[in-house]
């Protein structure tokens, strides 16, 4: 028992000595182990703290730059500064001294006008008792010692004074001429527009000959019928596949031409097919004429005319005078009228829209009693127009009186447009009529030796007996040819009326 004892006692003992070795062994690799992260901490601490110094010190070194070219800058600043007191100092200075110089000035010219105010009034103290003097010994007053020099002069000088105010009025007239014609000239040269005109026939062309017969019909019943309906003439004659649309009626043609055309594709030619077509053709113009006006607006850019308007303008299309087409020809009013305008600083939107709308009674007047510009004038005044486009209207042909410079503008684009050459036509016997009827008017006035109708009857160039008809009376005969031609005479544009008195003084030295 007591040796199990010992021997437990003994196990026991080196048991623990067993164990207390290898505890020493543990907790020496443990401090070896924590000495080693230690060393590792404090070398990454070092390295750590001196990457940190030179951070620091990079900093500082940057700083300390900066500080010194701060510093720098301020002196460059403060040298200039210096610099700059400087010159306002010595600036001052100047104009103190020319302050001082305009003073000593302004004094002197302050003692030179008390001066001359004084030598004034002397003067106007002698002057006095001169005309006084001058009064009691001619025993006139001023005023009427001044009418008897002006009327001595005036009779000593009249020639020479008559001589220059004519020079002056030559010179007035000859620079007027210039300009007038600068201005129309560069008017019409903006403007480049063709000369229109339009015939009285429309030529179609058939498919074949075969055609003609079915135009005409058993008995002619379907040209009866055609014309009929459409108001032309339809002219059938030996020309191959050809006939013609004969009408002075634009409108009439145009209707005849679409018919026509479409009769021909229908190939069902008999009367009361051409009136079908005629009607519809009818209808389907209506809606052309209201677009051909409202296409005319949008193209010139105008604004503000009335729904019930826009037909007219439209009818344009189909109007003619003299054989000009009034579409064309009012347009290019419109654009002279504005021309001129702007060059002699009138409103060149009125006279632009004046003269597109100054004809527009002609699309009426075949319908409607009255002159063109009476008929437009009224319808002007009911759809509420203004009342210088109204005037426009009824004065361009001096049917009222004008009451703006728009108006004579439009009155001379018009003429402009009318004589142009190529852009009105007349029958050849009636323009010879009426070139003898102005020579004949004119040769009929009692002073009138010689009379000749010019440029196509636009210019009629009179010579009077300078012995029988003074300036004064050739003034006056001018007048009464240019109105006898007006009130006998129908023509387009207006008639120039050039008199001409010369005196002529033959002597002979022998």
């Amino acid at each position: 028992m007591l040796v199990n004892i010992l021997s437990l006692l003994v196990g026991l003992s080196i048991g623990a000595g067993v164990l207390h070795f290898f505890h020493l062994k543990w907790v020496q690799k443990i401090t070896l182990r924590a000495e080693e992260q230690a060393k590792k901490i404090s070398d990454f601490a070092l390295a750590q703290s001196k990457e940190q110094q030179n951070v620091f010190r990079n900093q500082l070194n940057s700083d300390r730059e900066k500080v010194h070219a701060e510093r720098s800058e301020l002196r460059e600043k403060e040298q200039r500064s210096l610099e700059l007191e400087q010159k306002l100092l010595l600036r001052e200075e100047k104009i103190d001294s020319k302050y001082d110089d305009v003073e000593r000035k302004i004094e002197t010219l302050r003692e030179r006008e008390e001066l001359l105010q004084k030598d004034r009034m002397e003067q106007d103290r002698i002057r006095q008792e001169l005309q006084a003097e001058l009064s009691k010994v001619a025993k006139l007053n001023i005023e009427e010692a001044k009418d008897l020099l002006l009327k001595r002069t005036e009779e000593r000088y009249e020639e020479d004074i008559l001589k220059v105010i004519e020079k002056k009025k030559k010179d007035l007239r000859i620079r007027e001429g210039e300009l007038s014609r600068e201005i129309l000239i560069k008017s019409i040269q903006q403007y480049a527009g063709d000369v229109t005109g339009e015939t009285t026939q429309t030529l179609i062309h058939l498919e074949s000959d075969d055609l003609k017969g079915k135009l005409i019909g058993k008995e002619g019943r379907n040209i009866i019928a055609f014309e009929r309906a459409t108001g032309v003439s339809l002219i059938i004659d030996d020309t191959p596949d050809t006939v013609f649309i004969s009408s002075f009626d634009l409108f009439r043609r145009y209707i005849a031409k679409k018919s026509l055309e479409a009769l021909i594709i229908d190939k069902r030619i008999q009367p009361a097919r051409i009136e079908e077509i005629v009607e519809e053709n009818l209808k389907e113009a209506e809606k052309l004429i209201y677009d051909l006006g409202q296409k005319t607006l949008v193209e010139m850019g105008i604004a503000g005319i009335p729904d019930e308007i826009i037909p007219l303008i439209g009818k344009f299309r189909f109007r003619t005078s003299y054989g000009q087409n009034i579409l064309m020809h009012s347009k290019e009013v419109a654009y002279i009228a504005q021309s001129i305008a702007r060059l002699i600083g009138a409103d060149p939107v009125l006279a632009f829209k004046g003269g597109l709308l100054h004809d527009l009674g002609k699309s009426l007047d075949h319908d409607i009693e009255g002159t063109h510009p009476e008929i437009w004038g009224r319808i002007a005044r009911k759809y509420g127009l203004d009342e210088r486009i109204v005037n426009i209207i009824e004065a361009h042909h001096d049917g009222v009186p004008q009451i703006c410079i728009e108006t004579k503008i439009v009155q001379i684009a018009d003429a402009i447009s009318a004589v142009r050459p190529g852009a009105r036509r007349m029958n050849a016997d009636e323009y010879i009529k009426r070139i003898q009827e102005m020579e004949n008017i004119a040769m009929s006035f009692s002073g009138v030796s010689k009379a000749y109708a010019l440029s196509a009857g636009r210019e009629v160039r009179v010579f009077v007996d300078a012995d029988t008809i003074s300036d004064l009376e050739a003034e006056k005969l001018a007048q009464e040819i240019a109105g006898s031609i007006e009130a006998n005479l129908s023509y387009p544009g207006e008639v120039k009326i050039n008199l001409i008195r010369e005196k002529r003084i033959v002597e002979y030295a022998r």
